[in-house]
């Protein structure tokens, strides 16, 4: 019951911080799901739940999203996200977790420093794509990726948080049918993963009403920040 409890809370302040931002659901989750089950099962935990909420933001800003620029992130990023699951079954979870923890802190420095900016162009979607398809497959924590890959396009709020969900969404499917078929998805998993998802939902219908009038370079900027700040909470809390 208490886990209940703590996956609950968990999950309404990742979907208060992934509707706002885009991302960092994953980030709250995994911490969370992992002290209280392990990380084999946490992972394929959190993707039901993250699955939930991206279905949520798709349909909230289904207008707006950019299906063209979606479909080109996908192209590397399906495949890849398979191929990342096979591999979460045999590398090494918490070396793998730490040293993606580092390279984002990094990225996200370089970002508020202004002195890192990926070009807007379809190379980057593609090679975006890419990158997170192996990094969702293996931690389901591409989020950060992914958004700034999304974030190159000059979107809404709106549009960018839709359009990046949409991607997700399918990565997400096809994480979810490999972890399946490696055995590692139990019937306790797919229920604490719903109820999670749902308390995800309710932040993320939250958090949507409030993100229509911010400023680009003070969303940027928040992304960023909250980019940091859940990789150090992330390298601190996981563990086999």
């Amino acid at each position: 019951m208490t886990e209940e409890i703590i996956l609950t809370i968990a999950g309404f302040v990742a979907g208060l911080l992934s509707g706002t931002v885009g991302f960092g659901g994953g980030m709250i989750l995994l911490p969370a799901m992992t002290s209280c089950y392990g990380i084999e099962v946490a992972v394929p935990m959190c993707t039901i739940s993250q699955l939930l909420s991206n279905i949520f933001r798709v349909a909230s800003g289904f207008r707006s999203i950019r299906w063209r620029k979606v479909a080109f992130f996908l192209i590397p990023a399906a495949p890849l996200t398979a191929l990342g699951a096979y591999w979460f079954v045999i590398v090494p979870k918490e070396l793998m977790t730490r040293i993606l923890c580092v390279l984002l802190i990094i990225f996200a420095f370089l970002d508020m420093a202004e002195k890192l900016r990926l070009p807007r162009s379809r190379w980057t979607m593609l090679a975006g794509g890419g990158i997170c398809g192996i990094v969702n497959g293996l931690l389901s924590l591409s989020g950060p990726i992914s958004s700034a890959v999304f974030l190159t396009l000059g979107l809404s709020p709106v549009a960018y948080i839709a359009s990046e969900a949409a991607a997700s969404t399918v990565m997400h499917i096809i994480q979810i049918s490999a972890y399946g078929g490696f055995g590692l998805i139990s019937g306790h998993t797919v229920w604490e993963g719903l109820v999670t998802g749902a308390a995800m939902v309710l932040g993320n219908w939250i958090a949507l009403k409030k993100i229509k009038n911010i400023k680009r370079k003070i969303y940027r900027r928040t992304v960023a920040i909250v980019m940091i700040v859940c990789s150090i909470w992330l390298f601190l809390s996981i563990h086999k």
